[in-house]
């Protein structure tokens, strides 16, 4: 992959975009790197005029207190100078915490706004470490505008303050000298000569940064999949929730071989590149020294010849190499500007992805009267050629308690994605109370679901945080949920009750728990949002006989008067519901009452025998 042609006009117009965006995010810290930028472009200025007013002093035998007023001045500048960049240093510091927390919150928040099947796609996937990549690595936005604007701006004012120290060099002197030499010299036109080596000097260095970067960016490319394989493994040898597996099951060498391969496979383009980068800065350094020569040799003879002071040439040597790497800096900068701009690129695409999912305008329903009709729903997953779910047609009354049992893949899961709206059906149509689910509004969607699923999250906070999901925290509301799924007890007996940390994530001392109870810490969390809808699945696939009982003889309580949707492999549950559907293959094969179902010679019928000495034992 190489870098993306950007004319001058789209690179302006992108800077434009990126300051505003930077702008918005932290007026503040914009200010300080352009009041730095001001200030060190201005402090060597500061230093070499002095010292030229102090040069001539002492050669023209100025008195000594003379001379000493430009050494305070000297000291008393530079020291303000110092004192203010010390105090913008330590603000752009501040003010970049705030940049930085604002960028990682952008992408976040166009995370969590995208539809689930959009971020599930592993292109999206890919994208969006590209996107952190842009935002934090080489093509960061705090390197943009620390090392690139910065740059350009502190190389702008530069060349100002040298064009205004170098005026005096091509002004015309009187002499007495009529030679050949003395007249060229003391020709305003002398300053070809210093441009033919600026010249030479900018183009080296616009060729090798322009080699550099192209060099740079395609190697960073190609190892935006390794580095995110290398973070996957060695996240997993950091978290202590693998660690008992990777111990019984002597996994380390596996991991640390394949970490060690994905770094390899990183570092070798990295080391071509530093070998290239060493080759091209060479080739930069004799370009730069070519005007250094030139600069030396002419204003040394402007000296000898009598049309400057011996204060001037120092004066004059140091703001012509300033000025020089000024305009290099630029030219080094804007290649620098190209090169990020192509970095965010992916940063602002992700944050430009757009939700396929639509929504209506019907913001009521009637919870009393719900009723859920899946009409010939057909579905398949991105990518893929078989359907998970063919030609389902079902209705769930209002308060009614339905099971959906079958063999693992058969779909049970795909069909409350559907009805969560997490997916969209490719065929077909979900209807609530008659009315398409898609014309109800989000906030109304989103409030009808509460749904544990088998492979739910719990996170490194407060029971009651996690319970509650940070909505309200009312205290008890969460120990009332807690007394229902049978789990207050346990945490009763905590340190800090429903304040204790779960889990060794948190700057606190986690309490770990077990499966089961972080199963019924899952269940607790869904009964206390108190949606209409209850779906478990797979709820008690990590409780003991002994609390899965507990579970189901306290079921009708626990989900009250709500429609609820249990999802099984144990068929115990289904003795409690009011009706079963069986999936197998992506179909509905069977559906009744697990007293009608079992007599039947069906898969149910199968199932449940598979499991009967279980159930007898329980």
């Amino acid at each position: 992959m190489s870098v993306k042609k950007i004319s001058l006009k789209e690179n302006i117009k992108k800077t434009i975009h990126v300051i505003k965006v930077i702008s918005g995010v932290s007026k503040k810290y914009i200010f300080v790197f352009i009041f730095q930028s001001i200030l060190s472009s201005l402090f060597p200025y500061i230093a070499i005029f002095f010292t030229y007013l102090i040069i001539d002093g002492v050669v023209n035998t100025l008195p000594k207190a003379d001379i000493m007023i430009y050494v305070y001045w000297l000291i008393a500048i530079s020291l303000f100078i110092g004192i203010v960049r010390n105090m913008l240093s330590y603000l752009n510091q501040v003010y970049s915490v705030e940049l930085n927390y604002n960028l990682d919150s952008k992408i976040a928040s166009k995370t969590f706004e995208l539809d689930y099947a959009i971020v599930e796609d592993n292109n999206t996937m890919k994208l969006l470490e590209m996107a952190e990549e842009g935002c934090h690595g080489n093509g960061g936005l705090k390197a943009y505008c620390e090392y690139v604007l910065s740059g350009i701006l502190t190389s702008i004012f530069s060349i100002i303050y040298g064009g205004v120290l170098l005026v005096g060099l091509f002004l015309v002197k009187d002499t007495n000298d009529t030679s050949f030499m003395a007249r060229i010299l003391n020709s305003p036109f002398s300053i070809v000569i210093l441009l033919i080596g600026l010249i030479i000097s900018f183009l080296v260095s616009r060729y090798v940064m322009k080699k550099n970067n192209e060099k740079s960016f395609e190697v960073m490319m190609f190892n935006i999949d390794g580095n995110r394989k290398y973070a996957y493994f060695n996240q997993i040898c950091n978290n202590y929730k693998f660690g008992k597996d990777i111990r019984l099951f002597h996994m380390q060498d596996m991991f640390l071989n394949r970490m060690k391969e994905f770094r390899e496979n990183v570092e070798i383009p990295w080391r071509e590149y530093s070998i290239y980068n060493t080759k091209m800065m060479a080739i930069s350094i004799l370009g730069n020294k070519a005007l250094s020569f030139i600069a030396y040799i002419y204003v040394g003879l402007k000296a000898m010849y009598g049309l400057i002071s011996v204060g001037n040439v120092v004066a004059y040597v140091a703001s012509i190499a300033l000025v020089s790497q000024a305009v290099n800096m630029i030219m080094e900068r804007y290649s620098k500007l190209h090169l990020f701009n192509n970095y965010l690129d992916h940063y602002f695409t992700y944050l430009n992805l757009k939700s396929k999912k639509e929504y209506g305008t019907v913001d009521t329903i009637d919870l009393e009267n719900l009723s859920i009709t899946f009409k010939n729903i057909s579905f398949k997953y991105p990518n893929q050629k078989e359907y998970a779910l063919k030609h389902i047609n079902l209705e769930i009354k209002s308060g009614a308690k339905l099971a959906i049992v079958g063999l693992n893949g058969a779909g049970k899961t795909t069909l409350i994605k559907l009805l969560c709206r997490l997916y969209e059906p490719s065929e077909g149509e979900i209807l609530l109370n008659d009315i398409s689910l898609k014309s109800y509004t989000k906030d109304v969607c989103d409030n009808l679901f509460s749904v544990v699923f088998q492979d739910f999250k719990l996170f490194s906070y407060s029971i009651k945080d996690n319970v509650s999901s940070g909505l309200d925290g009312d205290s008890d509301k969460v120990i009332e949920t807690l007394k229902k799924t049978g789990l207050y007890e346990r945490v009763h007996n905590m340190p800090k009750q429903i304040d204790t940390v779960i889990y060794q994530r948190s700057k606190e001392n986690g309490v770990e728990i077990s499966g089961g109870e972080a199963q019924k810490l899952a269940i607790s969390r869904a009964l206390y949002k108190d949606s209409p809808i209850v779906i478990l699945d797979e709820p008690t696939a990590a409780l003991d006989p002994k609390s899965e009982s507990e579970i189901y003889e306290h079921f009708s309580a626990l989900v009250d008067k709500k429609t609820a949707i249990f999802i099984s492999h144990r068929m115990s549950s289904c003795k409690f519901c009011d009706e079963i559907i069986v999936i197998d293959n992506g179909e509905i094969v069977e559906q009744g009452h697990h007293n009608i179902l079992v007599k039947d010679a069906g898969l149910y019928s199968q199932m449940w025998s598979a499991q009967a000495k279980y159930y007898l034992e329980s």
